[in-house]
């Protein structure tokens, strides 16, 4: 085989095996704390795509720049639905059910609700944007190179993982999440809003799709169709890597 080609496909595997695991961070995120699957992960993501694309389309935003605006709107959609859906069949069922089951066919109705509405808005169509330097690369040497958009794809998805880990480990409100993963009752018992944490922790889990789905849109087609794909891979990453292990998702 070509040396050229070869180390293409070893990069591009390393830089989507980034991505796959800053996905699944957010879901391992939440399995992690709340130990519920989200089985609405994916179709969260393809909102995240859509939001840059029409930013772009609508306005001529930098898919880069959207971060400011796609992170925040899936943090208030991932609250609303974990505060307004989800909390209510914990506070029903926690007397006779630790972990509420009913809550993953919740999350799976979710996923199909918002696939199916950006069906009927958006159409089956595929869109992507094209940024000037999309098509670019960094050569390394003579036989490998590094497209530009994925190498920054891949880099901030380090920094996603880094960065979400220290903010578990050192901030107040990070170390009330790591309590309540532990043992909710305890970190109640201790003054924590479990409920809160909880809908923070969804929120956050979201967010994370809306900035890579900025990362992405600049190289990666979106519809309503692609949410299922990447839930089901996501899923995949989080079991290899380690249920609730955010090192794990990376590696």
């Amino acid at each position: 085989m070509d040396p050229i080609i070869l180390s293409i496909a070893a990069v591009n595997g390393i830089v989507v095996g980034g991505l796959y695991g800053a996905i699944a961070v957010g879901l391992s995120l939440i399995f992690g704390v709340m130990r519920v699957i989200n089985f609405a992960h994916g179709s969260f993501l393809m909102i995240g795509l859509f939001i840059p694309y029409w930013l772009w389309q609508l306005f001529g935003f930098n898919p880069y720049v959207s971060m400011l605006v796609a992170a925040p709107a899936l943090f208030g959609l991932g609250y609303a639905v974990q505060a307004v859906l989800i909390a209510p069949l914990y506070r029903r069922e926690r007397a006779m059910v630790i972990e509420p089951l009913s809550a993953l066919m919740l999350t799976a109705g979710v996923g199909l609700i918002l696939d199916n509405l950006t069906f009927m808005f958006f159409g089956p169509d595929y869109r992507g944007i094209t940024l000037e330097f999309a098509s670019r690369a960094l050569w390394i040497g003579d036989i490998l190179n590094i497209n530009y958009t994925r190498g920054i794809a891949f880099l901030a998805s380090l920094v996603i993982a880094a960065g979400l880990s220290l903010f578990l480990a050192y901030s107040d409100l990070g170390r009330a999440i790591r309590s309540t993963a532990q043992n909710r009752d305890a970190a109640a018992l201790c003054g924590i809003n479990v409920m809160r944490i909880y809908n923070v922790t969804f929120g956050l889990g979201c967010a994370i799709l809306g900035v890579v789905g900025c990362l992405m849109i600049p190289f990666y087609l979106v519809s309503p169709s692609i949410g299922l794909a990447f839930g089901v891979r996501s899923f995949i990453t989080v079991v290899l890597g380690g249920i609730g292990s955010i090192p794990g998702c990376i590696l």
